[in-house]
């Protein structure tokens, strides 16, 4: 671990100048974290979790401003990355370390009440048995992030868990990405046609770009350069590094194909076979690991078919949506139109966004009994209840493909009648009455736009 004069000179740096360069130039992001706690001993942690580079950092600090507006002393606030190399290595008298240097700077914090701040605090070894300690012997309120799911599971020690209440943080949603241009229109904007126009144009670079913060003002070769990299890197640290898996090389390349595969039907066959055909594959059982890893990481989410039963669910087969639709615009060929692919998976990752249950089915797809399928089901699986049907497509006009969007929804609707279905389409608006009942068909940018509980 660093010296207590570094650690010394970070605390005091970050609030000098770090915190108030950041107030100037953050963006707010929409993920709620609930009510300010007071510090208290016992109290529950709030751990938000999500890719690397999708903005926790910011998330915190944002959390932080929030406090200052609150009336809270700055010299109550403590926060420390641990992705700074200057706080290598670490040990398990880490955090504990830095905490006590904390203190000596603000002692009045121990009997205030300090907020605690830790960001990718998973680099720190049997970090949840010190963070238990932590909320059970000091008045604190206790914020982490992390880069890995696990910190809810397998990598939280039995000490720690029921006592963090966990956030999921995506890149940008498209309000936010309008938010970060000074775009972001007013319900009053929508009626001006200008407003309008340029919302859309703006949502067909959403679909592009994507919502990593750091890429926004970055011209095309250069973001795709940059988002690469992120999954590099999420690769290298987050999977092979994490979980031991022996061949990263292979473990780069499903990465790769994972993404490219975003919402696109995949069989963990179709992924072996192709890998035996290259030369090599690591076998059916690993591959499922790996994949089960980058959802752990943030990096390719997994949609399985809406069942009750967790075997039919795997057995259904499985569609794959990547992180972000920049980032898998960044992954695939030059010569691929991966435009209907970025708009579902845009739309996927929006039903996430906006998900307050956390059952494996509640985002999942449909495959109904005549071989259609709905895209998107949202409801609870173990009681065969849906409340929302979405259909993603590019365009329905077409009359074949908006005969097949609806007559999949038609179908849905007769085995869940009281589900809510839609067809979020590019540029598209129409409300279409059938004996099963109501299809809306929204516009892609005024789907993204509204609030949660009317989509």
């Amino acid at each position: 671990m660093a010296t207590n004069s570094t650690i010394r000179l970070l605390l005091e740096d970050f609030h000098r100048s770090v915190l108030p360069t950041i107030a100037r130039e953050l963006v707010p992001r929409d993920l709620s974290l609930g009510s300010i706690p007071r510090p208290k001993i016992g109290s529950t942690a709030k751990v938000i979790v999500g890719m690397r580079r999708s903005g926790k950092t910011f998330r915190l600090y944002q959390e932080m401003l929030r406090l200052l507006d609150n009336g809270v002393a700055p010299e109550n606030i403590c926060y420390l990355n641990f992705d700074d190399d200057r706080l290598r290595p670490y040990n398990d008298a880490s955090i504990s370390q830095a905490i006590e240097v904390f203190y000596e700077l603000h002692p009045q914090s121990r009997s205030d009440g300090a907020y605690l701040f830790f960001d990718e605090i998973q680099e720190v070894p049997n970090w949840g048995i010190v963070a238990r300690r932590i909320l059970d012997t000091e008045k604190v309120a206790l914020y982490v992030t992390g880069s890995s799911s696990k910190l809810l599971s397998e990598d939280v020690t039995t000490e720690f868990r029921g006592r963090s209440v966990a956030y999921e943080l995506l890149p940008y949603s498209f309000r936010e990405f309008l938010r970060a241009r000074d775009l972001e229109p007013s319900e009053r904007d929508l009626y001006d046609k200008e407003c309008v126009s340029a919302v859309k144009n703006a949502f067909g670079r959403y679909l592009k770009c994507g919502g990593f913060p750091a890429v926004q003002d970055m011209d095309d070769p250069e973001r795709i350069q940059a988002l690469q990299g992120y999954a590099q890197l999420t690769v290298a640290r987050d999977i092979v590094e994490r979980n031991g898996f022996s061949n990263a090389a292979y473990a780069r390349n499903l990465a790769r194909a994972a993404i490219t595969s975003s919402a696109r039907d995949v069989s963990i066959s179709r992924l072996d076979n192709k890998g035996r055909s290259s030369g090599y594959s690591p076998g059916r059982a690993k591959i499922v690991e790996m994949l089960d890893a980058f959802e752990d990481a943030h990096l390719v989410y997994q949609a399985y078919d809406f069942s009750y039963s967790a075997q039919k669910v795997r057995l259904g087969g499985m569609k794959l949506y990547a992180a972000d639709p920049g980032l898998y615009w960044a992954s695939i060929p030059a010569a691929d139109e991966g435009h209907t692919f970025s708009l579902e998976t845009a739309v996927y990752l929006e039903l996430r966004r906006r998900r307050t249950a956390g059952r494996l089915g509640d985002i999942a797809m449909l495959k109904l009994a005549s071989g259609r399928e709905v895209d998107f089901v949202e409801g609870d699986a173990s009681i065969e209840s849906a409340t929302r049907l979405v259909q993603a497509s590019w365009s329905t006009e077409s009359e074949k493909t908006r005969e097949r969007e609806i007559r999949a929804l038609r179908e849905a609707l007769e085995r869940f009648p009281s589900a809510q279905a839609t067809i979020v389409a590019v540029d598209e608006e129409d409300n279409v009455e059938t004996p099963e009942g109501g299809i809306a068909i929204v516009p892609a940018w005024k789907w993204f736009l509204e609030a949660p509980g009317n989509n």
